[in-house]
Formats: structure tokens, sequence, C-alpha cells
């Protein structure tokens, strides 16, 4: 049995995936020159923190956590802005469709969006979206 944030992560995973123009996705990282030019535009789904409290007073202790999940978007072209800025507005639009990631949260939302450029000029180019999910879990099952 897999865990609350284990489905949640793996939900986002395909939510990515059925995002307009987006051509792979994967949960471990991978070395850009590995990636064929067909495999872009590129998106590795990463658990990053955790904010966790207790959302309950007796009985069976409910608890609620904020997790950021990050997606590290690498693009490839001459118009690394221009693709960038067309991946991160499908996922966008893609993810709306369903807040909940299919009754596995209470919430999911775009939080931040940054560009980044991590050692490669062009043609690749590199933004993070960071996604903030709202859950909640059992003491001890997140």
């Amino acid at each position: 049995m897999t865990s609350k944030r284990e489905d949640i992560v793996a939900e986002i995973a395909t939510q990515v995936g059925n995002a307009t123009g987006v051509t792979t996705v994967t949960r471990e990282p991978k070395a850009l020159e590995e990636l064929a030019v067909t495999s872009f535009p590129h998106v590795l789904v990463e658990t990053a923190n955790e904010v966790r409290s207790h959302a309950s007073i007796g009985g069976t202790p409910r608890r609620v956590s904020d997790l950021d999940v990050l997606l590290n978007i690498n693009v490839y072209g001459n118009n690394r802005d221009q693709n960038r800025n067309t991946i991160i507005d499908a996922i966008e639009t893609q993810l709306e469709l369903d807040p909940t990631l299919n009754g596995n949260c209470f919430d999911c939302q775009v939080t931040e969006v940054s560009i980044r450029e991590i050692a490669e000029s062009a043609p690749f180019g590199q933004a993070v979206m960071v996604l903030t999910v709202r859950y909640f879990y059992e003491r001890g099952t997140p």
C-alpha cells in the first residue's frame, strides 16, 4: 500500500503528463544531455518541503499537511522564454481541471514559478513550478 503522499505525487505526474505540449515526465533526475531532442519539453516531478500540524482534538488524531511539489521544467529550442511560458500555462491549465488530484487532497495550486538557468545555455531553458498541496491524514499514515 502506498502512502497518501506518494499517491498525490503520482497523480501530479499523471496530470502533468496529460498537459498539452509536455513530452516526457519523470520522477528521477536525468542529465539533459542524456535526453533526446524529442524528449522536450521534459518535466521532473519531485517532492520538497512539507509542513504538518494537528487538525483535530480528541478521537482519531487527524493531521493536515501542506506539501510542496516541484515541477522542474526543461525546454529545448531557440524560443526558450516562449516555450517555458507555453508549458507553464499548459500545466497550470491541466492541474486546474481537478484541484483535488482525483480525490487525494483537499486542494492543489501553483504557488510559485521561477525561471532557472542552471549551468545551461541555449538551446536549453529551465523553470520550476512549486505546487502546494493540502491534504489530511491520520497520524502515522502520511
